[in-house]
């Protein structure tokens, strides 16, 4: 008897060829912009993001494209499920309640960058904290941009903070970098 019943979820998630030839083409597209310097990462995930909202595609469906496409390339799809489980995703639930708080936080930063489209500009950035004797503060990196940030007054004699400035200005073929420094920055809740 119970192999007569169809589970409509699974049939829904699954990912069929068409999908995933649709969504390779489209990755593709995605990565040739990125390439050229004309998409950001950030605008890569908000595409991606805004396709699976165009097209239907839960979490779920979305994971099982990615590991079909992987497949097709030769790689083992156990390395991404593996990656997941590291994230403390489960793949065998990724349609629950957490991967659903996900999409829905995702979709509404689709919706407000597109309230605000021309006034917001998503970008990828790194962070790194100096917390040592002579500074407490925040690193805040794009490219050449860097934006120092405390709550104090910034010693620029810190040796920690020169060393880690030396090393960034060789990751960015030693062009000179635009520090901004930001003292004594106070915090609010709003």
């Amino acid at each position: 008897m119970d192999d007569k019943i169809v589970d409509f979820n699974e049939l829904k998630n699954k990912a069929k060829d068409k999908d995933v030839d649709k969504f390779e083409d489209y990755i593709y597209g995605l990565y040739y912009s990125v390439a050229q310097g004309t998409l950001s990462m950030a605008d890569f995930t908000t595409k991606i993001m805004k396709y699976m909202e165009e097209n239907n595609i839960s979490q779920e469906k979305f994971f099982n494209m990615q590991k079909k496409l992987m497949e097709r390339y030769g790689f083992d799809s156990s390395f991404l499920e593996n990656q997941a489980k590291i994230l403390g995703i489960n793949p065998n639930s990724v349609g629950n309640l957490g991967a659903g708080q996900n999409y829905e936080a995702m979709r509404k930063t689709i919706s407000f960058t597109e309230k605000y489209k021309g006034k917001t500009i998503p970008k990828s950035v790194l962070t790194y904290r100096v917390s040592n004797k002579v500074n407490e503060l925040e690193l805040i990196l794009e490219g050449d941009s860097v934006i120092l940030k405390s709550n104090k007054k910034i010693d620029l004699q810190d040796v920690e903070l020169n060393e880690f400035l030396c090393s960034y200005k060789k990751l960015q073929d030693d062009k000179n970098l635009k520090i901004s420094i930001c003292e004594n920055v106070g915090e609010y809740e709003y």
